[in-house]
């Protein structure tokens, strides 16, 4: 499903990773920003566990064992795993600290479709977009929808707590919150003057996603 495209030897601890942050690491990481302050990003460290925690404001990074997170709480908020950084940890952003983020590179939908995947791991979320390559049939969480002076492909996220956020891809807009895609499936992840070197960018590909959106479509009715 996703292309998380590590070394051979690595590959089932990342995959591992990515299964627990989907199942409750989100939301654990949710309750973290919750009780600590708001957070830009999270990096968690896919071999040791050691979770680093990037505040929005200008304070310091702190850190704690995964297993020091905080229980679980209902929402998973707008968090997204964004890809494996070049040491190894796999970069969580919090979509909530961005009025507008990009997405630049080629067919830029491959890596906002796994972001709309774990977006509606949060039940509050509706999803409208007018790709269709990322909207998902007739669903009501993931719709497309034609958005007037959205200027290209766009995903407005909208969780009931204003400003929606809204991921651009290949906005012709300078922005200080991106994500560059590069050919060979790596990146880089700018959040204002914070930047992360990721040696591949989780995406999910069209067959894999033309099954999970049937999937999910179905769920919905």
């Amino acid at each position: 499903m996703t292309d998380a495209g590590v070394a051979e030897d690595n590959e089932v601890s990342v995959v591992d990773a990515v299964s627990w942050l989907q199942e409750e690491g989100l939301a654990r990481l949710a309750a973290l920003g919750e009780a600590t302050g708001p957070a830009a990003a999270f990096t968690v460290d896919v071999n040791s566990g050691l979770v680093i925690m990037f505040p929005a404001t200008n304070k310091d990074s702190s850190s704690c064992g995964a297993d020091e997170l905080p229980a679980p709480i209902e929402t998973t908020g707008r968090l997204v795993t964004v890809g494996v950084t070049t040491s190894a940890a796999l970069l969580v952003v919090d979509l909530s600290g961005s009025l507008m983020i990009a997405v630049n590179g080629d067919r830029p939908e491959l890596a906002t479709r796994f972001w709309a995947l774990q977006l509606l791991l949060n039940p509050d979320i509706t999803l409208t977009t007018n790709s269709g390559e990322v909207a998902i049939g007739s669903s009501s969480r993931c719709k497309k929808s034609f958005i007037p002076g959205g200027g290209g492909a766009i995903i407005s996220v909208d969780d009931g707590r204003p400003p929606v956020t809204t991921v651009s891809m290949n906005s012709a807009m300078d922005g200080a919150d991106y994500l560059e895609l590069a050919p060979d499936g790596s990146g880089e992840m700018y959040l204002g003057p914070r930047f992360w070197q990721l040696d591949h960018v989780l995406t999910i590909a069209d067959e894999p996603w033309s099954a999970l959106a049937s999937a999910l479509e179905g769920a919905d009715r």
